[in-house]
């Protein structure tokens, strides 16, 4: 693992609101599921309306309040490097850590010695506009451990609606199905880090903070892009303009 610091993160724990949030963003992965795209470029980088989407994802966590970053790099990391040192200013935090071929939760471990309170959790490839202070403020009237981000499952299929006799009633295009999706953007409090195991999964830690009972999660409602192939590509290229960004 190699850290580097391109410029100073303030110390100041985590205690207060919005702006005391470290986001650790998860950019490390290959993004096989991309190619050709990503075959010399980390998934993070590949363009959304001629803007890198970790471009995105950190204004638009710059404009909820957020100034202290911890990039999880892996795959191609040198790039994201030069990336974040060119298009950020000295008055955002940065630390880039790179864990090389690693899982998920192996880089969270090896970020959270630079994370002095609360962590954001998020993934390089996702943007929301999540309400920030509403999530935070959620997770503190809870006094939880852990606030997942979710969102409403869109069926990839069209359904058929039927009577008991089959009957065909009615048709429905990608209905909103009756069930929640993991979007990231999770609140760690300082405690949620001790059931993460290194050599495990996110499932896996999830669910270990599900069995203390204060695993919560946050509804989201409003927008949601996640970037895996390059028809997620095209589509959130086509839907970003309704997400609420920074031009």
């Amino acid at each position: 693992m190699a850290t580097a610091s391109l410029t100073s993160a303030p110390g100041r724990a985590a205690i207060g609101g919005v702006e005391d949030l470290t986001a650790i963003l998860l950019c490390g992965g290959k993004g096989e599921r991309l190619r050709p795209l990503t075959e010399n470029c980390p998934k993070p980088l590949v363009p959304l309306a001629g803007k890198p989407i970790l471009q995105h994802l950190i204004e638009s966590l710059r404009a909820g309040g957020i100034e202290r970053f911890v990039f999880c790099v892996g795959y191609r990391a040198e790039m994201i490097r030069t990336f974040l040192a060119a298009q950020f200013p000295e008055s955002v935090g940065i630390r880039v850590v790179d864990s090389g071929d690693a899982s998920m939760t192996d880089r969270l471990l090896d970020a959270q010695p630079h994370v002095p309170g609360r962590a954001l959790v998020c993934y390089g490839d996702t943007l929301a506009n999540v309400d920030l202070s509403a999530l935070l403020d959620a997770h503190r009237r809870r006094n939880a451990l852990a606030t997942l981000a979710t969102f409403p499952f869109e069926s990839p299929y069209g359904v058929v609606d039927t009577d008991d006799d089959g009957r065909i009633d009615r048709f429905r295009e990608k209905p909103v199905l009756p069930y929640w999706i993991n979007i990231g953007y999770l609140v760690l409090e300082p405690a949620a880090w001790h059931p993460l195991e290194r050599g495990s999964d996110m499932p896996a830690f999830l669910a270990r903070l599900a069995a203390t009972g204060r695993l919560y999660a946050h509804r989201h409602e409003g927008r949601h892009l996640t970037v895996n192939t390059e028809q997620d590509r095209a589509l959130a290229e086509r839907q970003l303009a309704r997400m609420i960004t920074v031009p």
